[in-house]
């Protein structure tokens, strides 16, 4: 999704609440995006928290406005129900997001929905998020209940202020709500039906806290607390704050208790589940971690690092002066039988005092399970017998193919969980963690792919975070973590005085050789230009398993066309990522490799090819040649720069 934030410079959003401490908000950033469902431009509004640490996990509140309101009702208005939604955030450090959902009147249909739906997609793209709170008042409260009983797996608790749970039955703004659902109650029954949350109960296992007033004639209380008396005997966590003599509102007292409730069953949930593997880091530290292609150092990281790295990373952002060291022990293509038969060399003689264990990609291929549950058995007996600590983890999560079929993926997953428990071995969750990514946004976690099977760089922090922080018990964010250095190879061949061959994209190519010399004079650079002329992304994809790892360059160079033909959307993402994926060699990086973003060549550029190419080249770690907001410079001036700045290091 394409986003446009707008900055309001010059507002700040303070906490007012009397005994709290003074936060603030930054300004708000009103974001325009093109619908997916139709292309039409909505809207929402985001308020981050003034210190905003891009090292932690945040949670989420959505605020959802009232019939007949917009977007600015939650973020501006005073009225208790919205300045009591503002100050828990704040206190609490949220980011905050207030969506037009086809305002004024949309009551959740199925625009608003999907609106609502790619929203939390963007967001995860943005930011790494924990828990999402959806709440709103009236209408939104309505919505809320709505949205969380058709997507129980996007939310992780529910606020409804004075909403309805039951539109079959609702009698009010008939007119308005048949126009956001596509037809009346008797045109389109399923419709209300599966946005009448006290139909479906046992959706609803998140906490959820709700207000109503006996007295609210508006939007009568008698359909939410039916839901709440159901869910409360289902055993979900429920807060009932009903006001015998009130109507429809809630006071910011209530407003606040019922948000601190959910928060509340967030804050014992984590501190139910909240243990650590290793408890100090004051000494001498190796962790090991053995495991097949996902884990060693590969192209679809980039060449340079993987998981076992960015735990490393990860480790001592948590532990800044702790000797800690982890050790990257896996190989492409390996299965629990190649792991116990390298297990002494490469693992127990490192004398670890973790040993993370990860395999079952290859595994389920070939290994039948009763074998894979006896290899991981005798990989924990051997190691505990070299007085090393254990850590079981689960593949990352894959798009389904006929070699790896998500079915069969889940019963080896399966396998490792029961050998956890039984082994009394903690498990690192990764293919739940992939999944609860994929669930909640598909699009943020397919960018996260390399390919079926193996995630890029983006995917591999995300892996780490999980392994940090069930190894330290703390939540880190990695996503800030800038790729290596761009020109090693280039560097070290002009160093050395050799000749610099390089693999350039037309019309990149005319421009490379005077942009190295400029810094280096003397160089000599020989340049082998890529047509890409009338090609598709296909026909590129073709190109870049042909050329580049036959010709083992020194530097290749992509600049890959934003209109380049492709059949739909995830064919553009796959061939763009595998043009990527045959631009480096197989194993650790041994060239250089460079892309140059389309907008250098055409400033006008701002098709979907063009973005999504940004955000690829950040997931795989590769180094991007960008045009910089406002810069006019012609394409040649940018990419000299670039060298420049690059070669002086």
């Amino acid at each position: 999704m394409q986003i446009v934030p707008v900055l309001l410079t010059g507002t700040v959003w303070l906490l007012i609440a009397a005994g709290m401490d003074a936060h603030a908000f930054q300004s708000p950033e009103d974001v325009s995006f093109s619908s997916g469902l139709d292309g039409t431009e909505q809207r929402y509004v985001v308020l981050l928290p003034e210190q905003l640490d891009v090292n932690v996990p945040r949670d989420v509140m959505i605020a959802l406005h009232g019939h007949g309101s917009d977007r600015w009702q939650f973020v501006t208005d005073k009225r208790p129900e919205c300045q009591g939604a503002r100050d828990v955030a704040l206190r609490r450090n949220m980011i905050f997001v207030s969506p037009d959902y086809r305002a004024k009147t949309s009551w959740m249909g199925p625009s608003a929905e999907a609106d609502l739906l790619q929203i939390l997609d963007d967001l995860n793209s943005r930011f790494r998020i924990r828990n999402v709170v959806i709440s709103g008042g009236s209408m939104g409260g309505t919505s809320a209940l709505a949205f969380a009983a058709m997507h129980p797996d996007c939310v992780d608790g529910v606020v409804a202020l004075n909403g309805t749970a039951n539109l079959i039955e609702y009698p009010h703004f008939a007119e308005a709500i048949a126009e956001s659902f596509g037809g009346t109650r008797a045109e389109k029954p399923e419709v209300y039906r599966e946005r009448s949350a006290e139909l479906f109960p046992e959706r609803l296992t998140m906490p959820v806290a709700a207000t109503t007033g006996a007295h609210d004639t508006l939007v009568p209380p008698d359909s939410v607390l039916r839901l709440l008396a159901a869910l409360k005997m289902q055993g979900t966590p429920v807060h009932s704050i009903h006001q015998p003599d009130g109507g429809h509102e809630t006071n910011y007292e209530d407003t606040v208790a019922a948000f601190q409730f959910v928060f509340d069953q967030f804050d014992a949930k984590k501190a139910a589940h909240a243990r650590q593997i290793l408890s100090a880091f004051d000494k001498e530290t190796t962790i090991v971690c053995l495991g097949d292609s996902v884990t060693g150092v590969y192209y679809h990281t980039g060449g340079h690092r993987a998981y076992p790295e960015m735990l490393e990373l990860a480790l001592k952002k948590i532990h800044p002066n702790a000797p800690i060291h982890v050790i990257n022990a896996g190989i492409s293509g390996q299965t629990t039988v190649d792991g116990l038969a390298r297990l002494d060399k490469d693992v127990l003689q490192q004398h670890p005092a973790l040993v993370t264990i990860s395999f079952g990609l290859n595994d389920m291929t070939r290994v039948p399970p009763e074998q894979f549950r006896t290899n991981l058995e005798q990989l924990i007996d051997r190691c505990r017998a070299a007085q090393s600590l254990i850590l079981l983890c689960t593949p990352n999560a894959v798009i389904s193919t006929d070699g790896r079929p998500i079915n069969r993926l889940v019963e080896y997953c399966d396998i490792i969980r029961t050998v956890g428990r039984e082994k009394t071995i903690p498990v690192c969750d990764q293919y739940a963690a992939g999944q609860r990514l994929k669930s909640r946004a598909p699009r943020t976690w397919r960018l996260t792919m390399s390919d079926e099977i193996h995630p890029n760089m983006d995917g591999h922090k995300r892996m780490a975070e999980e392994l940090c922080r069930s190894i330290s018990g703390s939540e880190i964010s990695l996503d800030a973590i800038s790729p290596p250095p761009a020109l090693t190879r280039t560097q070290s061949q002009l160093a050395a005085g050799n000749p610099v061959r390089v693999l350039a994209m037309e019309p990149i190519a005319a421009m490379i050789e005077s942009a190295i010399q400029q810094q280096n004079p003397s160089a000599k650079v020989k340049v082998t230009t890529w047509p890409v002329a009338g090609k598709s992304l296909a026909q590129l994809e073709q190109d870049a398993k042909d050329l580049v790892r036959a010709m083992k360059p020194d530097l290749v160079v992509l600049a890959i066309p934003a209109n380049a033909a492709a059949d739909n959307d995830e064919q553009r993402v796959h061939t763009i990522s595998w043009i990527m994926n045959w631009s480096l060699s197989f194993g650790h990086q041994e060239w250089d490799c460079i892309v140059v973003h389309p907008s250098v060549l055409d400033p006008t550029a701002d098709l979907s090819g063009a973005s999504l190419i940004r955000g690829l080249v950040h997931a795989q770690h590769l180094a991007l040649i960008d045009r910089k907001s406002g810069d006019v410079s012609n394409a040649e001036t940018i990419l000299r720069a670039w060298f420049e700045s690059h070669l002086r290091r």
